[in-house]
């Protein structure tokens, strides 16, 4: 027979028999996720030491090292995530297509694209974004739809 473990508290973010919301939902809830962001904060921003941050979120210092330690994972795995890439990468092989074909214009791939002119040149950099600074990424998606409408496969633009 299996010793019974004293029940877990519901506080803890990340894990999911510790919080009967993120077990309902199967995933992080939502006061969870923002718990685990705080203790981040706290911890790697504000610089206080595990103690005080547990104190303060009223929890344990594994507790909270626990909280820190997934939310130092969760920002690692998302410098690695794929879904855009750098404006300059798509213009140069924008460019590239523009200089092969003499009767290909912005307008023309714009059209194809199925986007106006307008939009098309702020996503790409050719004119300033709505809110005052140049695109600097342009997701994947966009970029693979410019790759097609060049009549390129999506492969061979960089990062698609």
């Amino acid at each position: 027979m299996t010793p019974v473990s004293a029940p877990r508290s519901p506080r803890l973010a990340g894990d999911a028999a510790r919080c009967p919301r993120c077990t309902e939902l199967g995933r992080s809830c939502p006061s969870c996720t923002q718990r685990r962001r705080i203790a981040w904060r706290l911890v790697e921003q504000q610089d206080q030491t595990l103690e005080d941050a547990a104190t303060r979120l009223d929890l344990m210092p594994a507790q909270v090292r626990e909280l820190v330690d997934d939310e130092r994972d969760r920002r690692e795995l998302d410098a690695y995530r794929l879904d855009s890439i750098p404006v300059a990468r798509a213009r140069a092989f924008l460019e590239r297509e523009l200089a092969r074909d003499p009767w290909l214009t912005r307008a023309e791939v714009a059209h194809r694209m199925g986007v106006r002119q307008g939009d098309f040149d702020r996503s790409f950099g050719y004119a300033p974004a709505k809110h005052g600074r140049p695109q600097t990424r342009v997701s994947v998606a966009t970029a693979s739809r410019l790759a097609r409408a060049l009549g390129r496969a999506p492969y061979e633009l960089d990062g698609c």
